[in-house]
């Protein structure tokens, strides 16, 4: 018995995001992040890979989290 896998590369412009991979016995893609700008999505899981590259597009949209300090 072979054990099939589908993987895809997840890139956002010039950034390769992550990728998502899903064995044959599994419904779901899983998200493994290759850059640490989209660590938040390692290990969520998508129905397809646009969902996951929907998914990174916004999360590259968002401005970086800034830490304020009290004045």
């Amino acid at each position: 018995m072979s054990t099939s896998q589908q993987s895809y590369v997840i890139e956002i412009g010039e950034t390769q995001a992550g990728l998502v991979n899903r064995r044959a016995d599994e419904r779901f893609f899983t998200f493994i992040s290759a850059s640490a700008a989209f660590r938040a999505l390692e290990g969520q899981r998508f129905a397809t890979p646009s969902a996951a590259e929907l998914a990174a597009r916004q999360l590259g949209k968002r401005p970086a989290n800034r830490t304020r300090l009290a004045s």
